[in-house]
């Protein structure tokens, strides 16, 4: 019985992984993320707008709504970005007394 319940959890893990739409439905904008609670997940489309200092940036989507962003070294993969390259970050809100930020998980350029 242990085997067939081991293996029944093994199949799932395997099959774990799914579909990734390339479509925007799952993205909200700034503004509304700027409304969220502390450590909820986001996904937001737009453009760096300017590096701020460190790993902080300015991250401006399609309306025009500003958030700053977080992004550390190594969330960067093998990309290089400029101010016209479009993109996808996902993170979840960093949210204090005086601001509201994403600490953004990964990033990547939408095609």
């Amino acid at each position: 019985m242990k085997k067939i319940i081991t293996a029944a959890i093994s199949a799932s893990i395997a099959i774990a992984g799914g579909f990734t739409s390339k479509h925007s439905s799952e993205t909200i904008s700034a503004k509304e993320a700027l409304k969220l609670n502390d450590d909820a997940k986001v996904v937001l489309e737009g453009k760096i707008k300017s590096h701020i200092k460190s790993d902080k940036y300015e991250f401006i989507d399609k309306n025009g709504d500003v958030i700053v962003v977080e992004i550390d070294n190594n969330k960067w993969g093998n990309i290089t970005v400029n101010e016209d390259t479009p993109l996808r970050i996902r993170g979840e809100i960093d949210k204090d007394l005086t601001k509201t930020e994403i600490d953004v998980d990964s990033v990547e350029v939408v095609k």
